[in-house]
């Protein structure tokens, strides 16, 4: 078959958290940056420590990616909510994979292609059933890469990476799921299969994929910063897990305090021998660190304060973000206390 080559094309994953959608999406995503891709990104993560319903979606684009899609091409529903609360974002025309162990679409909707595999029950078959069905979003990244024809050998490296420090038949089950999703014959329930343009890149510079958070920590480092604390608190953990790992690298140290107030303390600490320090949270922890922001101020010593803000008042919503601190960063200090806030509208900016 023939593939039709396409500029760009929205997939969105629906599932549940448990099931690895992130993982799968992300391994999409890192794809596109080493096939000199454009890629964008959007997700949602249920604030339950048991799970619940979630998404992954990526913009893949032989030319430049602004947004991340309001519209999906091809949406992949692991179970009946999934496909019920994201049929609507398919656009007219679009493939709809679905598992038909778990899902009954309405065929009569004429306005999408319908694709069904029975992804549960082939997951453990490929698996010998010791994993039950742990492993079906690495059996759709695998069919999805061979609808799109996607680089299989460097999503084989990828998976391989992500899992190489765990136990070797981790790595083995993963590539197992990954094949048997690669080796199904979607072909005989999907007339068109699709293959990206490649446009190569004026620059010839290597790129990179990652999120805010990340561009954030890289930049921090890139800017002399060898020093920080911190306490964990969702959205800012993965800076301060980033600046842990990459710190020492670079002859720095991060320390995970007790609390928001020991971690700005620290960093002040730092700050006043003479090494420029940081501290971060989301806005509770600022909440907290508020006076000593402030004692800062009022000493004159430098410190920069990340805070990586989630959604709502109070301990608000940990999974989703939103920007609504501005006034809070600015103005919430006790007394006169001038800062120099700085408002990241990208990831580049982030950096």
């Amino acid at each position: 078959m023939r593939p039709e080559s396409i500029q760009d094309a929205v997939i969105r994953l629906a599932g549940n958290s448990q099931d690895g959608i992130q993982t799968a999406g992300a391994f999409l995503a890192r794809l596109a940056g080493r096939s000199e891709h454009d890629v964008m990104t959007y997700m949602t993560i249920p604030a339950t420590i048991s799970g619940g319903p979630s998404i992954f979606q990526v913009r893949i684009g032989s030319g430049e990616v602004l947004s991340a899609g309001d519209e999906a091409d091809f949406l992949v529903a692991f179970y009946q909510h999934s496909y019920q609360d994201h049929v609507g974002f398919l656009r007219e025309g679009g493939v709809l994979l679905y598992d038909s162990d778990n899902v009954e679409p309405n065929l009569d909707d004429k306005r999408f292609v319908y694709v069904g595999v029975p992804i549960t029950g082939l997951t453990v078959e490929a698996l010998g059933g010791t994993a039950k069905d742990k492993g079906k979003n690495i059996f759709v990244l695998g069919l999805i890469s061979k609808i799109f024809n996607l680089d299989d050998e460097k999503l084989k490296r990828l998976i391989s990476e992500k899992f190489g420090g765990k136990n070797e038949s981790v790595v083995n089950t993963a590539l197992m799921a990954f094949q048997a999703g690669y080796a199904y014959p979607v072909g005989n329930v999907l007339t068109k299969h699709y293959r990206f343009e490649h446009i190569p890149r004026p620059s010839g510079r290597a790129q990179l994929t990652m999120d805010g958070n990340q561009a954030l920590a890289y930049g921090l480092i890139a800017g002399g910063v060898r020093f920080g604390a911190g306490y964990p608190i969702t959205p800012w953990s993965s800076v301060m897990e980033t600046l842990r790992r990459e710190l020492p690298k670079y002859g720095g140290i991060f320390v995970q305090a007790e609390d928001e107030l020991a971690s700005v303390s620290i960093a002040l600490g730092c700050s006043y021998s003479g090494y420029l320090a940081v501290t971060g949270s989301a806005g509770p922890g600022i909440s907290l660190k508020a006076e000593a922001i402030g004692w800062a101020s009022m000493a004159e010593i430098p410190l920069i304060i990340c805070n990586i803000q989630r959604g709502g008042p109070s301990t608000g919503l940990p999974t989703n973000v939103e920007q609504s601190d501005l006034h809070q960063a600015i103005f919430g200090s006790h007394g006169d206390s001038p800062r120099v806030v700085l408002a990241p509208a990208s990831v580049e900016d982030c950096f």
